[in-house]
């Protein structure tokens, strides 16, 4: 029984010291998380349409004219398709100009929809 016992403890902390080593690797990279969210150029080409579909996309909801002034920041998630958040300076109406976070998806057949947005600092990203 003690050996057993010993046996059983052994591999215990076989298993939790290989499992500890894994996690200071994972910690100490800058790699993104698997299924979460990876920093996107806000100059690359699908970024900035999707920020363009979310502002027209928003007009259409708020019934007055949003106008995106300039992407600060962006990232991209792969789903079954892409979700773009798209944090922007954008005017809407006739105010001033603000803030604001967008989430886009864009599904397999490159069809997007807005899912998200949120007026104020980009706190998502």
């Amino acid at each position: 029984m003690k050996k057993q016992l010993l046996t059983y403890s052994f591999v215990l902390a076989i298993i939790f010291g290989i499992s500890a080593s894994f996690t200071k690797v994972s910690a100490q990279t800058d790699e993104p998380i698997a299924g979460g969210y990876a920093t996107a150029s806000v100059t690359d080409k699908q970024v900035r349409k999707a920020g363009a579909f979310a502002v027209t996309a928003r007009s259409k909801r708020v019934g007055k004219t949003v106008s995106l002034i300039s992407i600060r920041k962006a990232e991209v998630q792969v789903v079954a398709g892409l979700n773009y958040r798209v944090c922007m300076r954008v005017r809407e109406g006739g105010g001033a100009v603000r803030t604001a976070t967008a989430v886009v998806y864009r599904d397999l057949r490159k069809r997007m929809s807005l899912t998200r947005w949120k007026n104020g600092a980009c706190t998502d990203l």
